[in-house]
């Protein structure tokens, strides 16, 4: 291995890779904790992404200013798009007043973040290798630049396109070069490769240009309300449902694009094979638009630590410390968390990331420290309390339903070590809380199994608190508070549903 310059100088404990909301969040607690870190950044500004995408700069994640609460822990439930500080003293609804806000409003948020906090961010460092040297990572950059650490976090996300594996595809138009110009789609067949929120997106801008718009995907789409993953079709996104259930000249398609050609005429020629009786059809459109989402980017690893992907491609894999399977040392943050809790949670948005990253970092600083994960100790007649404190304000174990616990394990003395936010997974499977008596605090959206207790409950399955009592390991009760028409958690003598009882 050729070493271009001692990199003594340029050794850290642990290097971050990307300055997005991840690595961001993460360099704010690493900083913290004095961790001695760098976050290395290929573009001139912090949250590049966001520059890009979405080409229209309508953001989906909500950004609630006027809640009717002045305490700063519980309104961050209403604000998805603010990272953590202490004191909350920069946050987006500064920057931007809109319900769902512009991206180019979270870029400037984002870029006050690292400078007011200083962190330790280098632009235009794009990462060309990551290998490992002498039992640390050597991280070398596009300029030649070499980076050394025990650790790394790769905090890029997910932001490489997919390009479907379909002969012509090259005929269509990416989804990152849309925008709201949309003139040159007037009076045009359109075809959007897709169904997701980007593909509705991109169909409710056309809809005043375009004669025909279809979309097209082996198969049918889900609803965030129904299925509560806020990464499944918004109600924001769903203009175009409209025109379609009421036949205004558009459609949308199940089945597969087999080919893309450009025909006689100047226009395109698409193969497609529909999923309900594998017919096949050969369309005419003036424009294709690829809009299938997008996979993490892991070219620049050295083959012999390339980590292991899942979900077909799109993500690394990873065990429950959000470390890579098979390359000890190498850590994800942010969007590429999701093999943990894959469409089961908030983990895509920022509003999970912040917190999913806040446990990652208590993870980081408990290994290179040597040091518990961080905890605090309360008696029993505290614990009632301490639990309806947390019902009321937390927005980790709130947003990152069932997938974030606040855990209460007994100890010998009859009291209860509180550790706030662990990792369902890391509760699960770590060492720490094996044989674990005690509480564990979450949020859910499932209801009781138990037939009288459904009742209580409503059909739809809203959001609410779960109790659950641990003896060696294994669950013996669990109580399910009620459901809060205010979602605010204030009243919880009236919702308590046998909660305090448990606790006494």
């Amino acid at each position: 291995m050729k070493l271009y310059k001692d990199y003594a100088v340029n050794t850290f404990e642990i290097i971050i890779i990307g300055a997005g909301p991840a690595g961001l969040q993460l360099s704010y607690f690493l900083k913290q904790a004095n961790i001695s870190h760098i976050v290395l950044e290929r573009a001139d500004c912090a949250g590049s992404f966001f520059t890009t995408y979405p080409p229209h700069k309508k953001l989906i994640s909500i950004n609630k200013v006027n809640t009717g609460f002045d305490d700063d822990d519980k309104n961050l439930r209403w604000d998805w798009n603010s990272l953590l500080s202490k004191g909350h003293n920069l946050l987006l609804k500064q920057f931007d007043q809109s319900y769902y806000p512009n991206s180019d409003n979270l870029v400037a948020y984002l870029n006050q973040f690292a400078q007011q906090h200083q962190l330790p961010v280098l632009y235009q460092c794009a990462v060309s290798m990551v290998e490992r040297h002498q039992e640390q990572f050597l991280v070398t950059t596009a300029q030649q630049e070499q980076y050394c650490a025990r650790l790394v976090v790769d905090a890029t996300g997910t932001g490489k396109a997919n390009v479907p594996d379909i002969e012509g595809i090259e005929h269509a138009h990416a989804y990152a070069e849309m925008s709201n110009d949309v003139s040159a789609f007037k009076n045009k067949r359109v075809l959007i490769l897709g169904k997701g929120n980007s593909a509705f997106e991109t169909a409710d801008s056309l809809l005043q240009s375009a004669a025909n718009i279809h979309l097209i995907s082996p198969n049918d789409f889900n609803f965030a309300w129904v299925t509560h993953y806020p990464g499944h079709l918004r109600s924001v996104n769903q203009g175009f449902l409209d025109t379609f259930f009421l036949k205004q000249q558009n459609a949308i398609l199940n089945g597969k694009v087999k080919w893309i050609r450009v025909n006689d005429k100047g226009t395109l020629d698409v193969e497609m094979m529909f999923s309900e009786d594998n017919d096949i059809e050969v369309n005419q459109y003036d424009a294709v638009v690829n809009c299938t989402g997008f996979s993490c980017e892991l070219s620049y690893y050295d083959k012999a630590i390339t980590p292991n992907r899942c979900l077909h491609g799109k993500f690394p894999e990873l065990t429950e410390n959000w470390e890579s399977t098979n390359v000890p040392g190498l850590y994800f943050a942010g969007t590429n968390m999701q093999y943990n809790d894959y469409k089961k949670s908030s983990t895509p948005f920022i509003h999970g990331i912040r917190h999913n990253v806040e446990a990652l970092s208590q993870i980081l600083i408990s290994k290179l420290r040597n040091t518990p994960l961080p905890s605090s100790k309360i008696s029993a007649q505290q614990l009632y309390s301490s639990v309806c404190e947390r019902i009321r304000k937390s927005a980790s174990v709130w947003f990152l339903f069932g997938n974030m616990y606040d855990v209460y394990q007994n100890t010998d003395d009859g009291a209860y070590q509180c550790f706030k936010d662990i990792p369902r997974l890391v509760f699960e499977r770590g060492e720490q809380f094996n044989q674990f008596s005690g509480y564990i605090l979450m949020f859910s959206y499932a209801i009781p199994q138990d037939e009288n207790e459904r009742k209580k409950f409503s059909q739809h399955g809203f959001l609410h608190p779960v109790v659950r009592q641990y003896a060696q390991g294994e669950i013996v009760a669990e109580r399910h508070m009620l459901e809060d028409i205010y979602s605010e958690w204030e009243n919880l003598e009236r919702l308590d549903n046998g909660i305090r009882a448990m606790l006494s």
